[in-house]
């Protein structure tokens, strides 16, 4: 399963220009460089923005994540999407990609310096190995099990890689209806492109009266898939 249809980094920049999101959060997840998308592609916001931003989108549903309790995981937050195209149904409501760190580097103060226009090419080196959670929430209702087979098949029908499930974890989410339980389906998937693709991905729902959670991570290996599991564990959504 891609979860981003084995396009490089740059081709899923045009492909989602709708999307005035910094993050890489749609979800194109096995190109090398998805940890370009993390830090910012070279596009600080200023303060003055920030602020206009947090305004605006004061009292939208966004992610939570206690960066604290994970010192080497880093996040820019959460980014939120354009209200027609939302209306539209072609876009989440709001995303958030958290990347894991070289232990010790200490990203989350990165993050802040990358925001300031500094440090930015050092937050990548950072992740470059590590492995990401990404989640987006959307307006629309979904079977989770429907949505996992659909996207199964949409992915092996393009051609050219090998997909194997390796198992499936039983995570809770909290959420403004409650702790939500979902299943996280993590594969194993070799591509003809060759070691550009992270082979390590995986794949959840989380169903809600009024929308869902599409959740998904992705580690250069399938046997480290695992390690994304606490941090996942760790997000939830609120209003």
């Amino acid at each position: 399963m891609t979860y981003g249809c084995g396009m490089s980094s740059e081709k899923q920049k045009t492909k989602n220009k709708k999307l005035p999101i910094i993050l890489s959060i749609a979800g194109l997840l096995l190109v090398a460089g998805v940890v370009g998308g993390f830090v910012f592609q070279g596009k600080i916001k200023t303060v003055a923005a920030d602020i206009a931003a947090n305004i605006e989108n004061r009292g939208k549903p966004k992610f939570i994540f206690d960066i604290a309790k994970f010192p080497d995981w880093a996040t820019a937050g959460n980014v939120w999407t354009n209200t027609e195209d939302v209306a539209k149904g072609s876009v989440p409501i709001t995303g958030i990609s958290i990347a894991q760190c070289t232990p010790g580097s200490k990203c989350s103060n990165l993050v802040e310096k990358c925001r300031s226009g500094d440090q930015c090419e050092k937050l990548k080196q950072v992740t470059a190995d590590g492995c990401s959670v990404h989640l987006d929430y959307w307006e629309q209702s979904i079977d989770p099990d429907t949505a996992v087979a659909d996207k199964m098949k949409q992915d092996t029908s393009s051609g050219g890689m090998a997909v194997r499930g390796i198992g499936m974890k039983t995570l809770s989410m909290a959420t403004p209806e409650g702790d939500k339980e979902y299943q996280l389906h993590q594969y194993d998937i070799s591509h003809s492109g060759g070691d550009s693709y992270k082979r390590g991905n995986a794949l959840g729902y989380v169903s809600l009266s009024n929308g869902h959670i599409k959740v998904q991570s992705v580690c250069d290996e399938a046997n480290r898939l695992d390690e994304t599991l606490p941090v996942l564990n760790a997000v939830r959504l609120t209003r």
